[in-house]
């Protein structure tokens, strides 16, 4: 189990994940309001798999996991807001200092003002925080108890129910495995007054409830004025195994602890539009890039150069914001993903466990990273090189040359430019600093790079030898 669960676990059992609003970290930040979801409590209904009617067995192992059920449902769902509004207040305060530092660096280069559109920051997040503060996404119906020693008696045959689609014996290991599959809708009217204004999506995920892999398929991307009651509750039900043989508390541990993992994974709203770890990165490049194109620059390969100059500027501000590892890190992460946009938690997994599920989805190796500097993907890493190397220089340099060619009113070759003042100021032909360049950032890349990991096998248990 990973640790994560374990801590995230303790936290929310002991009641220590009181949901407290954060300070302010810049003006029209985001605010926590009066937390009032309370539709996790009540006794949840256990379902024995065989059967589909209400679990009549004595297994206290069941009974004390369906008592603790609810709490760890509450705690998660508060967690999940807490620790996302203090994402939220970090990366818009890091916008802000991106929209100050982008503005002094083109001021000194003579371009005209930056300004970041903030009315579109988090424009979804927020819509879905203020949907998780008022009222939860996910509501598990019920439990759905399985008895792994009639399970096994029987394996690899399934038992005859409605619910055994959610569970299957993977011969390979020798165990039975749970799944979960869940569909959740969106829609609203952009004009409640036209009825031909509406706007629907919806996003299909499952998850191997013992590996935690799994896959999911958004139909197509939330607009950013999604409201916050477009979102439709998603109802489900949650599968476990207990066995005579596996008793006590510590198994009860066992499954809250596999139930906070697996939430971690498939109670996420947010990837709607990307997990946590990849949204609002990247340092605005799209917008440096709207900016550069609209300046006026005296040199004659303009598509290339404002593609080069205008991530260089970003890249060195988020150098002095984040640190290098924060470009080597994101660039590592997007590389895998992708490579596998389906995946989900550890890995890729359709769970095609059925008759007539044929889902697809393409699921590639990671390459390692490979810089060309001849591209302008690769001449980037070159200039984050030459700028680690050569620091504020090189950056005085560029502006020199280029507010002389404005004056001068001459256009120039904007590549034959930069590779020219890295060989002056680095000493080296620009040939072999660029090999050297290459070199170094493929390691510094490397360093980076996000290993598939092994899912854990199965934590259910293997059938008897009788």
């Amino acid at each position: 189990m990973p640790r994560c669960a374990l801590v995230v676990l303790g936290l929310l059992l002991t009641g220590a994940s009181k949901l407290v609003a954060q300070e302010p970290a810049g003006e029209d930040v985001v605010k926590m309001e009066a937390f009032n979801v309370t539709a996790y409590h009540g006794k949840i209904p256990i379902i024995d798999g065989f059967t589909g009617n209400d679990y009549e067995g004595a297994n206290e192992v069941v009974f004390s996991f369906a008592k603790s059920f609810n709490k760890l449902l509450l705690g998660y769902h508060k967690k999940l807001v807490t620790d996302e509004i203090k994402h939220m207040q970090f990366r818009i305060k890091l916008g802000k200092d991106f929209d100050r530092e982008m503005a002094q660096f083109t001021a000194a280069f003579g371009f005209g003002t930056f300004t970041l559109d903030e009315s579109t920051w988090l424009r979804r997040e927020r819509a879905i925080i203020s949907r998780l503060i008022k009222e939860p996404f996910f509501k598990i119906k019920s439990l759905v108890a399985w008895d792994l020693d009639r399970l096994n008696k029987i394996a690899p045959n399934k038992p005859e129910s409605k619910y055994a689609s959610d569970i299957r014996f993977n011969p390979a290991m020798a165990k039975w495995e749970r799944r979960i599959t869940d569909r959740w809708d969106v829609f609203f009217f952009n004009n409640p007054n036209n009825r031909n204004s509406s706007f629907a999506t919806d996003k299909t995920q499952g998850l191997n409830l013992d590996t935690h892999r799994g896959f999911h398929f958004i139909e197509r991307g939330l607009p950013v004025q999604v409201p916050p009651n477009a979102f439709k509750e998603v109802s489900l039900t949650y599968p476990i195994f207990y066995s005579d043989d596996h008793t006590g508390e510590k198994e009860v541990t066992r499954l809250q602890q596999t139930f906070v993992a697996n939430l971690h994974f498939i109670y996420d709203p947010f990837s709607w539009m990307a997990r946590r770890d990849t949204r609002f990165r990247g340092g605005f490049s799209r917008d440096c890039l709207d900016h550069i194109k609209d300046q006026r620059i005296y040199v004659d390969d303009r598509e290339w150069f404002d593609q080069v100059f205008s991530r260089f500027l970003s890249d060195v501000i988020t150098i002095k914001l984040q640190g290098a590892d924060e470009i080597y890190a994101l660039h590592m992460l997007s590389k895998r993903l992708s490579e596998s946009p389906r995946s989900l938690g550890l890995g890729l997994d359709l769970l095609n466990w059925n008759k007539g599920e044929k889902r697809e989805a393409i699921n590639k190796s990671e390459a390692d990273a490979r810089i060309s500097p001849a591209s302008p993907a690769g001449f980037r890493y070159v200039m984050i090189d030459a700028y680690q190397r050569l620091g504020e220089p090189l950056i005085d340099k560029i502006r020199t040359r280029l507010l002389a060619q404005k004056e001068a009113r001459q256009k120039i070759n904007g590549q034959t430019m930069l590779t020219q003042l890295i060989a002056e100021l680095s000493g080296l032909p620009y040939s072999e600093f660029a090999q050297r360049a290459k070199a170094t950032q493929e390691a510094h890349l490397a360093r980076h790079k996000i290993e598939r990991p092994i899912p854990p096998p199965p934590t259910t248990h293997s059938p008897s030898k009788d």
